[in-house]
This record gives C-alpha cells, sequence and structure tokens, in this order.
C-alpha cells in the first residue's frame, strides 16, 4: 500500500470512529434500548406461550406438529436477539441481567459458558484464520479456508453442505459442547479446567430440554414416542438450516479475504477484509436476525446492543464510501446464500497453487 493509501485509511478510520462515538454522545447508552427491551419480552414470551399452547387443547397431531416447529422457532428468535446480546454483555450495563438473559440458551440446551469462550475469544479476534477461528472449524469436513486442507470429498461439499446445514442446531445440543466439555480439544480450551457448576448446568441443561422436548409431550398429552422424536428432529432441522445460513453468510463468503493468521491486518482493517453485511436495510432482516446481517459494526462494537447496528452501519457505509474504502455488502440475504454456497464450491476443488489474497486466487 502506498504512502497516500496508507494516509488516507488512516484518516477515514479516524473519522470513523468519531462519527461511531458520536452517535453514543448525549447520553445514549451503548446497551438496549426500548427496543431492545421489547424485543426480549417478546421473544421470551414466544417461547413460552407457544410451549404453554402444546398443553392447552387437545390439538391433532397436524396442529401440534406446526405449534412445535412454530415453538422452535421462537427458541432460534432468542437465541439470535438475546442469548447473543446477552454473552457479549450488550443487553444492560448490569452484569446480572446479561448473565440471566444468556441462560435463554442453556434452557434450549445449549451452552452459554462453552459459547462464550468459543465466540467472544475463539472467534472476535481471528476471523476466518484457519487453525484459529472456531467458526470455521469443521474437523475436516467441510474445507472453509483456502489455507485449510484440501480431501476429495470436499469437491461436493456445497452439495452436501446444505443438508448438514440441517443438523446445526443438534450438533450443538448432542456433539459440539459435550465434546469440549469432555475433551477440551480446541487450542482455546487446552488445559482449562471447567467449574463444576458448568459441568452440572452443561449436563443438565441438556437434560432438562430433552424432558421439556419429548418426555413431557409423550407423557401428558399421549402422543407416540416416534412422533414427538419426529416433530423434534424435523423442527432442529429448520432451526439449524435458519441459523447455519444467517450465521454462515457473513464470513464465509467467496469476497470475503482468509489471512494466514490474526496480524496480517489491524483490527478495523481485519473486520473489513472478512466480513460482509447483507439485508441492513430490509426491516425483516433486521428484526429477525438480532443484528448478524450488520456484521461489521457488531465486530467493530460486540457490546453494544444489536438494534444500535442500522444506524451505526449507516455511518460506516456512508464513510468508507466518503474514503474510498472497501465496505462490503449484499443488498438481499439470497446474494450472500448464492456468495457462501460459490465459496464451498471454490474451495471444493483441489488448489492450484499457492495461495494469495482472497480464496480466489487459491484456484487461479
Amino acid at each position: 500500500m502506498d504512502t497516500n493509501a496508507t494516509a488516507n485509511r488512516e484518516a477515514f478510520k479516524k473519522v470513523l470512529f468519531e462519527r461511531l462515538n458520536k452517535y453514543f454522545e448525549g447520553g445514549r447508552s451503548k446497551k438496549g434500548d426500548w427496543e431492545m427491551t421489547a424485543k426480549v419480552i417478546f421473544a421470551i414470551s414466544w417461547w413460552i406461550i407457544t410451549y404453554v399452547l402444546f398443553y392447552v387443547n387437545d390439538w391433532t397431531y397436524t396442529q401440534f406438529f406446526g405449534l412445535y416447529v412454530l415453538q422452535g422457532l421462537g427458541q432460534i428468535f432468542m437465541f439470535l436477539n438475546i442469548a447473543h446480546d446477552a454473552n457479549h454483555s450488550a443487553v444492560s450495563n448490569k452484569r446480572f441481567l446479561n448473565k440471566s438473559l444468556s441462560y435463554v440458551l442453556d434452557a434450549c440446551g445449549i451452552s452459554s459458558y462453552m459459547w462464550r469462550i468459543m465466540h467472544n475469544i475463539g472467534h472476535h479476534s481471528v476471523m476466518n484464520v484457519h487453525g484459529e477461528d472456531e467458526g470455521i472449524h469443521a474437523h475436516g469436513i467441510f474445507r472453509f479456508s483456502p489455507h485449510a486442507p484440501w480431501k476429495p470429498y470436499h469437491r461436493y461439499q456445497h452439495i452436501y453442505g446444505f443438508f448438514l446445514y440441517f443438523i446445526t442446531s443438534l450438533d450443538f445440543l448432542f456433539v459440539k459442547d459435550l465434546e469440549y466439555l469432555f475433551l477440551n480439544n480446541n487450542k482455546h480450551i487446552e488445559g482449562m479446567k471447567h467449574p463444576l457448576r458448568e459441568w452440572i448446568t452443561i449436563i443438565g441443561s441438556k437434560i432438562l430440554y430433552l424432558i421439556y422436548m419429548i418426555v413431557l409431550p409423550v407423557t401428558i398429552l399421549g402422543f407416540s414416542w416416534p412422533q414427538i422424536i419426529i416433530a423434534f428432529i424435523v423442527t432442529h432441522f429448520i432451526m439449524g438450516l435458519a441459523a447455519a445460513l444467517i450465521i454462515q453468510t457473513a464470513h464465509l463468503l467467496d469476497v470475503n479475504e482468509f489471512p494466514k493468521t490474526s496480524h496480517d491486518y489491524d483490527y478495523l482493517d481485519h473486520i473489513l477484509a472478512t466480513t460482509t453485511d447483507y439485508a441492513t436495510r430490509s426491516r425483516i432482516a433486521n428484526f429477525i436476525c438480532g443484528g448478524l446481517n450488520h456484521h461489521v459494526a457488531h465486530h467493530i462494537f460486540p457490546q453494544v446492543a444489536h438494534t444500535h447496528y442500522p444506524k451505526l452501519t449507516k455511518i460506516v457505509r456512508e464513510t468508507a464510501a466518503e474514503f474510498g474504502v472497501e465496505y462490503r455488502e449484499n443488498k438481499y440475504m439470497y446474494q450472500a446464500i448464492t456468495q457462501h454456497f460459490r465459496l464451498l464450491r471454490l474451495l471444493g476443488l483441489p488448489p492450484k497453487g499457492a495461495v494469495q489474497k482472497g480464496p480466489l486466487a487459491a484456484h487461479a
């Protein structure tokens, strides 16, 4: 990068942070506002009410099945709109409230404790860095980085990937949390001694989740075990696919870069190199995604409530345009999904040369 370009980049960063910080002047809190409070109430109410409805009427199995799926979608909405912020201490300035709300994950069988470690430590400072970013660690099943080893079956990952995404939430529920708890087989938790209370919480929450989602409906409602298990699996397939597509479509795109180390760029340049926003002008996406579609703003200010992100993203977009700095955004989510599966297809090809800048160069 030449001297003028470097000076322009530094000026951009200075002005950008001045404008972002100015947004919070005048006593505006970086934590949850009235909109965040309303979303918390709405999400928890959705989760509770749909579950209570299981038992207040003599439903046919078809009616119950639809209600069961709706309950599962309420869980995903809680993950995205409450748990993510709470685990980043973004909902409130009160530690107790953040910690309490983080347990909506545990209430749905997924460990908030393990998530905080693996996401906050194992992702936020090392996005798209092979061997560092837990978000692109896939035990070789996928090749998510041009720096990852290639296997012949990766040729088909853009096909089988769609189907494996259906089991995303089941993976957290039955595999990932327990794998990290018992095996400590990730560099971010190697040698870590987990507190006894977390062992109890992780294992106990999964048992309780299976009791209220499977055992109680069978016992109280009289549906058969196969009927409830089918509803459980199908619901988690829907939950898993929704979560995977919302999460994967910010970093794992063919237009993003995959640094060799976390020191290749400074803080902001790393975010802009590895992250692409999507559907930031869509009210529906903003309501559903919990700010994950505003991923640049989220990585700049992870401890800021996601309800601030639309305005922060506007500042980032306009300042980048003013200084001629690349800020990437897909107007629609389907474009991000297309770019994600295009990346899977490209990285599934046998590497032809040394990795240069970005995944496309790995196959030039």
